[in-house]
């Protein structure tokens, strides 16, 4: 260890409450402060004398070994930043991890002899709150977000809400209209006329009033707020007949859907018991990420559909029965900008794939 002397400025160092390292143009410690003995845990007696590098070696990284000499060279002086160089030296904390530094390097001369002097400034908490400003500035723009898409979800429905009830109420006013005018066909008629003419009032009966069940059931959608939902959690033991096996994987997502989400597969499962055909035995739901989507498909073993039908399955009224039930699963999912579409064979069962847009699905925490 090389002997000189101290600089004069060192005994005023301690008061400061940065960290003061003041170093020759040979690295070797003149000064050091009260404060960066305390960080560092090393006092003045351990590192006085010696050589900086040797306790930290990073020093000699020519990023910092270059702009360190230009400074002791008589040049302007440096700044290593937190951004860049946020533990300049080693400072643990008490309750873990290092302190955040922002360290400046300048020149100065006593007695014809040279100096480095670096001054450190303990910047953790402010990099803390900063930090702590950005959560929560992340957190409000993701709120903001999630009510921006569930406003437009709530007035997407209001919409649809809106033009469906105009649309039952005319398709009710029609089939009243068809009722009476098989009432006024019954006049005079024979006793089996009156037979088939009761028979086709009953039938347009049923069917009004299977549209006011539907839209008793319609009226619901949208007027809450998208929730998330598991997947897994909503498919758990469907009602299906005994013949019928359910087999599911992958459903461990949860998706941004209306509530009424379980409707969609309880019509899909209804779907496939009335149009599956006698012999069909086993449905399969399985799920997927597939690019930036997750990709549900509904998949049975019935007669499939007819191609000719495929472009008007999810139509109000379209199908043999009410016309509803693919319609209302439309629905439903448009809600959140879910789509579905028929992508089966004829002959090798009905599949439908439901396609859940980003920013619609997530991994749950733990899965």
């Amino acid at each position: 260890m090389k002997q000189h002397s101290t600089p004069s400025k060192c005994e005023y160092f301690d008061i400061l409450p940065a960290g003061i390292i003041c170093i020759r143009p040979d690295y070797t410690v003149a000064c050091w402060n009260r404060t960066v003995a305390e960080w560092t845990g090393i006092s003045k007696k351990e590192i006085i004398g010696h050589d900086l590098r040797e306790r930290f070696p990073h020093l000699k990284d020519r990023r910092y070994g270059i702009r360190i000499q230009q400074v002791i060279d008589g040049g302007p002086a440096a700044l290593f930043s937190t951004q860049f160089h946020p533990h300049f030296i080693h400072a643990p904390l008490q309750q873990g991890g290092q302190r955040y530094q922002r360290t400046s390097v300048h020149f100065f001369r006593e007695n014809e002899e040279r100096f480095a002097l670096f001054v450190i400034d303990d910047v953790t908490e402010l990099v803390s709150q900063v930090h702590g400003f950005r959560e929560m500035k992340n957190r409000a723009l993701h709120e903001v977000e999630e009510r921006k898409r569930t406003e437009e979800a709530l007035r997407k429905a209001n919409r649809q809400l809106k033009l469906l009830t105009g649309i039952t109420r005319h398709d009710i006013l029609n089939s009243i209209a068809i009722a009476v005018g098989y009432l006024d066909l019954m006049d005079g008629s024979s006793e089996s006329e009156k037979e088939t003419y009761m028979e086709r009032i009953r039938q347009t009966l049923e069917k009004i009033q299977h549209q006011i069940k539907f839209t008793s059931t319609y009226e619901v959608l949208g007027t809450t707020e998208p929730i998330w939902q598991r997947i897994a959690t909503i498919v758990t033991k469907p009602s299906a007949p005994d013949r019928i096996r359910i087999k599911t994987s992958g459903l461990d997502v949860e998706i941004l859907a209306d509530p009424m989400l379980g409707k969609v597969f309880d019509n899909l499962l209804d779907n496939t018991i009335r149009h599956g055909g006698e012999n069909v035995s086993l449905v399969e739901l399985d799920g997927k990420i597939s690019g930036d989507e997750f990709l549900l498909t509904w998949k049975d073993d019935g007669t499939g559909i007819d191609p000719v039908d495929k472009g008007r399955i999810f139509e109000r009224g379209y199908g043999k029965n009410t016309g509803l039930g693919l319609f209302m699963i439309r629905e439903i999912l448009s809600i959140t900008g879910i789509t579905i579409e028929e992508t089966g064979e004829a002959g090798e069962g009905a599949r439908f794939e439901i396609h859940v847009p980003p920013g619609k699905w997530r991994v749950p925490t733990g899965v």
